[in-house]
């Protein structure tokens, strides 16, 4: 899969890695994104750290455990929140896609519900399900799977997270549920508090000796 991804997209331009900033709420964001196996990449990661970022998107398609130890790393080294989001897909032919807008025939039986704040910004809620704190979602995430009781397969298990910047899991990771939505409440002040105890794009970087730059890509750091 990698191999054939390289070979396709591998002269992809390094301006894409830009981030970009927004404001939630009074609340300025400066978000960023690695996608899949980008994000094992220490200098891609390097070059989204130096532009300040305090919301990291991390979207993949690798459902092994060791993801979310990778995930707890980029939000320690960047100080930052990391969403990472994988699909959940069970084996077999779906019996219930009604939360997803779709029926199984693939004619869509409406959109979610959504909400829309102060700022404009849509948020999209699953229809007909009960609001889950991160917490529970923490806790049920955490109870192994049985397939012992005829529990079904997945063809990739999920495993989606919302990380601190101190690289506490925060929600998930959330494990065989297709139809679930993890969310957390967050300060991003968090963000600039551990980069008074380690900024690996500030004064951490020993910019005295080593020299970081990304053909294409301008580096300069969006404001706090």
């Amino acid at each position: 899969m990698d191999r054939s991804e390289r070979l396709i997209w591998a002269a992809g331009s390094p301006a894409t890695l830009k981030a970009v900033s927004t404001t939630i709420r009074g609340v300025r964001i400066n978000l960023a994104a690695a996608i899949c196996w980008e994000n094992y990449m220490p200098l891609l990661r390097q070059s989204l750290y130096a532009q300040n970022v305090n919301l990291f998107l991390a979207p993949t398609a690798d459902n092994r455990d060791a993801w979310l130890g990778l995930m707890r790393t980029v939000a320690l080294e960047g100080r930052c929140f990391v969403v990472s989001s994988n699909m959940c897909v069970p084996e077999g032919p779906a019996t219930d896609s009604s939360a997803h807008g779709t029926t199984t025939d693939g004619v869509s039986s409406g959109r979610r519900s959504s909400v829309i704040d102060e700022d404009g910004n849509e948020i999209v809620l699953p229809n007909g399900e009960k609001k889950v704190s991160s917490s529970v979602v923490v806790e049920e995430a955490h109870i192994a799977p049985s397939k012992a009781n005829g529990a079904r397969t997945f063809i990739s298990r999920g495993g989606s997270s919302i990380i601190s910047p101190f690289g506490d899991v925060i929600a998930g990771p959330q494990w065989e549920d297709e139809k679930g939505i993890i969310y957390a409440d967050v300060d991003f002040e968090d963000c600039i508090r551990g980069r008074l105890d380690l900024d690996t794009a500030g004064s951490y970087s020993r910019n005295d000796s080593f020299k970081f730059s990304v053909t294409g890509l301008d580096l300069d750091p969006l404001p706090y």
